[in-house]
């Protein structure tokens, strides 16, 4: 647009906002099964928005010297994560922006330890096929290499050839709690084995899983370890603007000993400004997803989440199983929190995509395999048997030729 000569009554423009706002919202059309937003119900979006609200315009910089309650917020939810994590006395963290700083400082940690250790570049990181892109994103920025093993056994890391990718330049191995693309914890106590027979820094990224699986297990479903309770975990990355149902931007990174924290700081004094120290990436940056994070631990407590987590994972349990009673459907692994894929064999899985999205369905796509990616949130929860009467239909319609999945839309972000 053209900058404005003028201005605009505010309400008009409020106005405008809302509309566009609504339109926007995956929660206001039920078929959407793709992430962008986590819907908690709308008692709780309307609890995060309110406390987001309150400290929208307070500097998060700042805590420690203006905002002193600020502060007690970030302690209060680093203690709590801790604690449902199953940290030690020595643990610490902080909270960060989002799951991709939260991977930004675990890879900058990595290196200062490995430096301060006498060790040299080149530095190589070890992750698996499915781990998140921001650890090639650290990677490049800060002149590392980040060698991705590809080889893979039930969509889980594949621990032999992680053993085998280990070498004099790794400084850090990572796994996921589940990863993104087929929500399947990788062998945490495996990899934190192969982490202390190297020395290396191990860090989990259970920012999909970490709202998930601890209360999974509260409910009675077999849970993967994965946490501070496996001997070898240095780091743990967790989004409570994901499944913890806060505003964004609130991820935190936790810590097993506090004396790791040295690395992830920056510190500096050589300008006239005087001392100048962060744990985090940021500068400025707004403190409403931090009072939102801490009001939604406070609102819903472990009860509350272990209800909404029961919706979701009984609504996984009735849509993987309808998937795979389907003829010529199948689940890629055994999903462990709300994220499912699902390919297909001898049919054109981007087609059936495509039907799909004609009715209204919209989902995420894997590449390596070609497959749907579902995300099931409390929002679309009910809409399973809705979905898989679709999704029976469009099979026939593929069968019969009718639609194609050339110009089907792979991308994740953009």
């Amino acid at each position: 647009m053209k900058f404005p000569d003028s201005g605009t009554p505010s309400e008009a423009v409020l106005s405008a906002l809302r509309k566009g706002a609504n339109e926007d919202s995956p929660w206001h059309d039920r078929k959407m099964f793709i992430g962008g937003s986590y819907f908690g119900g709308q008692k709780v979006l309307d609890a995060a928005n309110q406390a987001s609200a309150i400290y929208q315009n307070h500097n998060a910089l700042y805590a420690g010297r203006a905002f002193p309650n600020l502060l007690n917020m970030e302690r209060d939810i680093v203690s709590a994560l801790l604690d449902l994590f199953g940290a030690s006395g020595s643990a610490t963290g902080n909270l960060t922006g989002g799951g991709t700083e939260s991977l930004l400082l675990t890879v900058q940690s990595a290196l200062n330890r490995a430096r301060a250790q006498g060790q040299q570049a080149p530095f190589e990181l070890v992750i698996p096929e499915a781990a998140h892109p921001g650890f090639d994103k650290a990677a490049h920025l800060m002149g590392a290499v980040a060698k991705r093993i590809v080889d893979s056994r039930d969509y889980r890391a594949n621990i032999d050839a992680i053993r085998a990718s280990v070498g004099n330049n790794t400084v850090l191995l990572a796994g996921s709690a589940p990863s993104f693309p087929f929500g399947v914890t990788d062998p945490i106590d495996d990899m934190a084995q192969v982490a202390r027979d190297h020395r290396l820094w191990f860090h989990v990224d259970a920012c999909h899983g970490g709202f998930v699986l601890p209360f999974a297990k509260d409910l009675g479903y077999s849970v993967p370890p994965f946490d501070f309770t496996v001997q070898g975990v240095t780091s743990l990355s967790v989004d409570l603007h994901k499944l913890g149902y806060a505003n964004k931007g609130a991820s935190a990174l936790l810590l097993s000993d506090s004396n790791n924290e040295d690395y992830q700081r920056y510190s500096f004094d050589n300008w006239p400004g005087g001392h100048y120290s962060t744990a985090g990436l940021m500068g400025s940056r707004s403190a409403g997803g931090i009072a939102s994070a801490w009001a939604m631990l406070k609102i819903l407590g472990r009860a509350g989440y272990c209800a909404i987590v029961n919706e979701i994972l009984t609504a996984r349990e009735e849509l993987t199983g309808a998937i795979e009673e389907i003829e010529g459907l199948y689940v890629l692994g055994r999903p462990d929190a709300y994220l499912v894929a699902f390919s297909a064999e001898n049919l054109d899985i981007m087609a059936i995509s495509a039907g799909m999205e004609h009715r209204g369905w919209i989902s995420g796509h894997l590449t390596k395999p070609l497959a749907i990616h579902l995300f099931l949130d409390r929002n679309n929860a009910n809409s399973v048997p809705e979905y898989i009467s679709d999704l029976q239909d469009i099979i026939k319609e593929v069968r019969g030729g009718h639609w194609s999945g050339k110009d089907t839309d792979t991308s994740y972000a953009r």
